[in-house]
């Protein structure tokens, strides 16, 4: 089966993304990809799609109308949406699937106390992937579509999944989280004055509006560099915290360059990373630092989480 999807509306920035691309950024181009894999990859279970791709969208979200056939479609995050089916108008409900037919429609409002949400169709859409992914970066130009975030009326095709169902969770994520990120020590923590890494750890920080999906900048106490605020550019991570000659921090996000010359205090452990992600602009943050050990136990007891969310998929 086929269905035919349009953007009536695209919102303010909605792309196309799946888990990025890996071992290219040796030549430049960084992994990319969803913001929040978690969210994209509960999103297709929902919907029964063996490959992991989803619409995204940041604040104020699309308007898709279905122009053809029949399909299976989910909201994750924590968004604001309405559902127009069989012409009624009803309040959508997130982390669940829903089946809609011609005319049928999805109106995403907003996010509610945060950034990304996502939409997820159930089947294959047919666009051709650059270096194995569908992940778009506007500003690079490299995805689909030459990268470009979805336009106003734009179509979309796709190969349906056979026995489609609606499903939903009877276990969701946390919609809310406090505002405190555990940091492993950066390569370059050293390079501080110890009274500006006390102040880092022990004062909140402002997300400014700066802040895109390349790179989160903060506002706060300067950190003060003992030694050079530039080192010779080196390959770097999602999750680490660069400090310029300015003293403000800025913490790498999932669009982040590939090499980077200035001192790195921190990175954001990865059982943390999607929860700062999703924190809006002009919010406060606080660090605590943590070991290793930490950090790998948080990283497998974040996955198993998320596995069980998975499975706790019921049929409706």
């Amino acid at each position: 089966m086929k269905a035919k999807i349009k953007f009536s509306n695209p919102g303010m920035l909605t792309t196309i993304q799946d888990y990025g691309r890996n071992h290219l950024q040796d030549i430049g181009i960084s992994k990319g990809g969803a913001a929040l894999p978690s969210l994209m990859e509960i999103g297709n279970e929902l919907v029964g799609n063996k490959m992991q791709c989803s619409f995204e969208f940041i604040f104020n979200g699309p308007v898709v109308e279905i122009i053809e056939g029949e399909i299976s479609v989910a909201v994750t995050g924590h968004v604001n949406f309405e559902i127009l089916k069989n012409h009624k108008l009803e309040k959508g409900i997130c982390f669940r699937s829903y089946i809609l037919k011609k005319d049928d429609q999805i109106i995403v409002k907003n996010t509610i106390d945060s950034v990304y949400g996502y939409i997820t169709f159930g089947g294959s859409i047919q666009l051709s992937g650059v270096f194995d992914s569908f992940s778009c970066n506007p500003r690079s130009k490299i995805g689909p579509r030459d990268g470009a975030k979805i336009k106003k009326d734009e179509l979309f095709d796709f190969n349906v999944n056979e026995n489609q169902s609606e499903y939903k969770l009877t276990r969701e994520p946390d919609k809310q989280f406090n505002n405190k990120i555990r940091l492993l020590e950066g390569p370059q923590f050293h390079f501080f004055e110890k009274k500006s890494v006390q102040n880092f750890f022990n004062n909140p920080y402002e997300i400014t509006t700066t802040t895109d999906k390349m790179g989160m900048r903060l506002s706060g106490s300067k950190i003060e560099n003992q030694l050079t605020s530039n080192i010779k550019s080196e390959a770097i991570i999602k999750g680490a915290i660069q400090v310029p000659a300015d003293g403000q921090p800025i913490i790498l996000l999932t669009d982040h360059q590939t090499i980077g010359g200035y001192p790195k205090i921190a990175v954001v452990i990865s059982a943390d990373f999607e929860k700062l992600i999703q924190i809006p602009p002009k919010s406060m943050i606080t660090f605590k630092k943590v070991n290793y050990k930490e950090a790998q136990v948080s990283y497998e007891l974040n996955q198993k989480t998320i596995k069980n969310i998975i499975n706790s998929k019921t049929k409706i």
